[in-house]
């Protein structure tokens, strides 16, 4: 085990000899887990790897802290529907999780069962059924427990992200800072002494937390995927990181009348770590018990999918209009792009039928929908940067969904878009079209440059799985027969 550098963020609180420490505990941190196994091309993360560490740092001697994002979105989890992370996190000895926007893309019947399976408790604090204002589905709305004689108090706030995501019609969110205060003065009146709050929400927020509610003595959050920290206004914001790829471990030295000093640790999952031979077998039933459910039929096509690289990276493809067509209905979007190169396996399928393998084996980049605002320029500027090498037959010619365009691939790059018309009408290059696109391109890949910096809609950490965005299509819509319709024009 190799600690990161994030150690000592108040090892200079250590030179206070002086103080005499009231109480001390542990706690073992992580936030947004979606796989079970090793990522990264299996070299980091991974539960069993994770169980082998915690058992290092003192196993249950530790108060184990997660901080939402575990039911989706991943292939295990497009069959199991997060049951296998409650499994793991039953056996790994969690004892309080706050929900994450990803804990409801199932809807909230699943939700509430999954929160039945857990052996640790789910808080919800500013989540709550507004027909009887308790915690959401199951979740209680505070923890106080007394942790290596120290009273420590819980709370779980979230963002405002319930639109991009499917928590039902009885979900009602609150202030997090109000609620957050409330809470916060409540259980130090019931003596707590320390109070820490478990988030799921973007780290301004967590910051305007920190800022505005003293009471809160540290916060562990979660939604932002990568490693970071800040101190603001005394208060400790952590975040692990995603998947599994780091554990955190932070040790809390209480000292009466001040606020308590955290000692981080941030340790690196990789394959330095052995696997756990228990844990490992858990992984290895669910892994088999995938390939099993992968080859289940989903619904079937009437007619033949055309999956095939000379055709979905230079032409309309039927297939990248019905993934498309998914795209824009899953995100509620004026249109959707989906470059060529994400389709892959270069074959036909039927007509007959399709299971979830053929789907993840024809998009399986784990590429995630998202939705961005931009101006039909740029629009047009994203047509053009994917037919401008429409003659190489590279991946970011772009299979559309509410767009209609004509180009000439004779023109130079750049100048080939001829016309463009949304939904039927043509292109305003100063009107916002909301598009949508896979986190992929968002981030500038295949060229699409002018998508890095566009307003999200639905942004990367809210977005769905775009093969399970297809799936949930072709089961919506089954038998399918999606058929070239002109989207795509080439003038020659």
């Amino acid at each position: 085990m190799e600690a990161m550098k994030r150690i000592g963020l108040f090892v200079a609180a250590l030179l206070l000899g002086a103080l005499a420490f009231a109480g001390e505990f542990s706690i073992i941190h992580f936030n947004d887990v979606y796989e079970i196994q090793p990522v990264k091309k299996g070299k980091y993360g991974g539960a069993a790897r994770v169980a082998t560490l915690i058992k290092e740092l003192g196993g249950q001697e530790n108060l184990i802290l997660f901080s939402g994002d575990a039911f989706s979105p991943s292939i295990m989890s497009s069959v199991f529907k997060g049951k296998q992370m409650v499994d793991v996190f039953n056996r790994l000895g969690l004892d309080y999780a706050t929900f994450g926007n990803h804990e409801f893309d199932f809807g909230p019947e699943v939700a509430a069962q999954r929160v039945k399976e857990s052996k640790f408790t789910w808080i919800s604090t500013n989540l709550v059924d507004k027909r009887t204002g308790e915690g959401y589905v199951g979740a209680v709305r505070w923890a106080l427990v007394n942790w290596n004689g120290v009273k420590v108090g819980l709370l779980g706030l979230i963002d405002n992200w319930l639109e991009l995501t499917s928590p039902g019609p009885n979900a009602q969110y609150l202030d997090f800072v109000e609620t957050g205060r409330k809470y916060a003065r409540m259980l130090k009146d019931k003596g707590a002494e320390v109070v820490i709050a478990l988030t799921h929400m973007d780290m301004a927020h967590d910051e305007e937390l920190a800022a505005k509610v003293p009471e809160i003595d540290l916060i562990l959050g979660g939604h932002d995927h990568a490693p970071m920290w800040k101190v603001v206004n005394g208060t400790l914001i952590w975040k692990t990181g995603a998947d599994w790829v780091w554990l955190g471990h932070l040790k809390v030295y209480t000292i009466p009348g001040l606020k308590p000093v955290v000692i981080p640790t941030e340790y690196v999952v990789d394959s330095k770590i052995p696997e756990d031979p228990e844990m490992a077998k858990v992984v290895a039933k669910y892994a088999a018990a995938l390939d099993q459910a992968m080859n289940q039929p989903i619904g079937e096509t009437k007619v033949p999918l055309d999956a095939r690289r000379k055709v979905v990276r230079r032409q309309e493809s039927n297939l990248g209009d019905l993934i498309a067509d998914a795209m824009r209905e899953y995100a509620k979007a004026d249109c959707a792009i989906q470059n060529g190169g994400g389709i892959r396996t270069d074959q036909i399928y039927g007509p007959g039928k399709l299971t979830k393998k053929d789907i993840f084996a024809i998009l399986p980049f784990g590429n995630v929908v998202i939705s961005v605002k931009i101006d039909g320029k740029t629009l047009k500027a994203a047509l053009e940067n994917g037919v401008s090498q429409w003659e190489r037959t590279k991946g970011r010619f772009p299979q559309v969904s509410g767009i209609k365009y004509v180009f000439d691939p004779n023109r130079p790059a750049g100048q080939r878009i001829l016309e463009v018309y949304v939904n039927g009408k043509p292109l305003d290059p100063n009107k916002t079209y909301v598009c949508a696109i896979n986190d992929y391109m968002g981030r500038g890949g295949d060229g699409y440059v002018m998508f890095k910096n566009a307003p999200r809609v639905i942004d990367e950490r809210n977005g769905k799985l775009l093969a399970q965005v297809v799936v949930d299509y072709i089961q919506a819509h089954s038998p399918v027969a999606p058929k070239v319709e002109g989207r795509i024009v080439i003038k020659k």
